[in-house]
């Protein structure tokens, strides 16, 4: 079949669209960003952020933190994402579609499951490693997942035109630098190598074309995948002993996704998306009131408005562009830690994570995002003066996220044919264990 036919060009839409829609749903923070990076961290709900954690953690919350590190440090993690997310809702053909071969009855239902369960649960590993190279200068790397996602819903639900299967993977290696100026500042620089691989399906309603709408359905699947560069730098300013304050920036990461389009048994070809993972602006404080207690705050901003649009390629088509108009986003958060004894430190934290997306329109299921609230706790249990190990739980009280969203769509042709409208129950549990060596 010619790669012009209005419905394989529909069905090549929806399923690159998808792409797209994968990488602007929403994960465990803000969009579709994990922040889940330091278990020592997660116990405060990243309260400490950019002001230094204390293990080799904050060589991606702010590279300056290794000149309060000595030696040699090693630190790996894995967090246990648990999403608990529930929909219920209703399907339609679009009443306000013009109508394609014969079309649809205006606003008939699409036949489908309408109350599904589409928890996952997903591991999030990461690893650091730093080392004081003369008494002023640090090097160290991190390796772990900043971006991604996954969902699967079942063959036969009524957003099956919408959604499938999306899966995000991302790897970043992280080489950074970090320099004591004096006893009250430090700087931080590194260098991001970012991996990024995305695949996703959706149901092709092959039923439109003859005018029979959901009696013939063909999966379409996009694979892509590329590597992107970017940068990160901050300072920690400490007025006194007892005082740290921390600024991070972390640039955007531009990628071009290339890789292939399938619909099942109809045709195959090549495509290419273009993403930009956005950049962060992080501002942290830190106080110990006195030898057992300190408390610490940190305020996020995450520039998502650079997803306004995103240009979709294909060879020998018009470009495609998939409007998104996301805003940026705020993430605050506030924690405290107690030292109980030489052995136990224990964390508490509370966060609000805002979403980018405006409304349920523009709300996608690949994953629905909406704004969430951190309840975090989290304990240092000292093995040794060389060995240590964290724990962490963070509980996330999630928004209802409420959808009202059309299926992929050519501004220039054609408006959408499917419409998905409902509501999701969504929470999500985390539990977290990493373990720290000093030598």
């Amino acid at each position: 079949m010619a790669n012009h036919h209005p419905f394989v060009r529909i069905s090549w839409i929806s399923g690159i669209a998808g792409l797209l829609s994968i990488l602007s749903a929403g994960a465990n923070a803000s969009g579709f960003a994990l922040i889940e990076q330091s278990v020592s961290s997660m116990g405060t709900a990243y309260a400490q952020g950019s002001s230094g954690i204390d293990d080799a953690s904050t060589i991606y919350f702010n590279p300056a933190g290794m000149t309060r590190l000595p030696g040699r440090n090693v630190t790996g993690g894995v967090h246990v994402v648990d999403s608990n997310v529930d929909f219920k809702g209703s399907a339609v053909y679009n009443p306000t579609h013009p109508g394609f071969a014969g079309g649809p009855p205006a606003g008939a239902s699409i036949a489908g499951a309408d109350d599904i369960d589409i928890g996952l649960t997903q591991p999030v590993p990461n690893f650091y490693y730093s080392h004081a190279y003369s008494p002023r200068s640090w090097i160290g790397i991190g390796v772990n997942a900043p971006f991604g996602l996954k969902t699967d819903y079942d063959a036969n639900w009524i957003g099956r035109y919408h959604a499938d299967k999306s899966e995000l993977i991302t790897i970043n290696i992280n080489p950074s630098f970090a320099f004591k100026i004096n006893e009250h500042a430090s700087i931080g620089l590194g260098i991001s190598t970012m991996y990024a691989d995305a695949e996703l399906t959706n149901w092709a309603d092959v039923g439109l074309q003859s005018g029979l709408p959901g009696t013939s359905d063909a999966l379409a699947t996009v694979k892509g995948d590329d590597w992107g560069f970017g940068f990160n730098g901050g300072i920690i300013l400490q007025p006194s002993p007892q005082t740290r304050l921390g600024l991070h920036y972390r640039s955007q990461v531009n990628l071009e996704l290339e890789g292939d389009f399938t619909l099942t048994g109809i045709t195959s070809t090549g495509a290419s998306a273009e993403v930009s993972l956005p950049g962060t602006l992080s501002f942290s404080a830190y106080h110990e009131y006195n030898n057992q207690w300190a408390v610490m705050a940190d305020v996020t901003w995450t520039e998502w408005s650079q997803l306004d649009s995103l240009v979709i390629k294909r060879t020998g088509t018009e470009p495609i562009i998939s409007e998104f108009d996301w805003d940026d986003s705020f993430r605050v958060a506030i924690g405290a830690t107690y030292r109980y004894n030489p052995t136990w430190l224990f964390r508490a934290g509370l966060a609000f994570d805002e979403t980018p997306i405006r409304n349920a329109d523009l709300r996608t299921p690949r994953v629905p995002g909406e704004d969430r609230t951190w309840l975090a706790f989290g304990a240092n249990y000292k093995y040794s003066k060389e060995l240590s190990f964290d724990f962490g739980y963070a509980h996330l009280f999630v928004d209802d996220p409420k959808i009202n969203n059309l299926d992929a769509y050519t501004p220039s042709t054609f408006t959408g044919f499917h419409l998905l409208t409902g509501e999701y129950d969504a929470a999500v549990d985390i539990f977290s264990a990493q373990v720290n060596w000093k030598f």
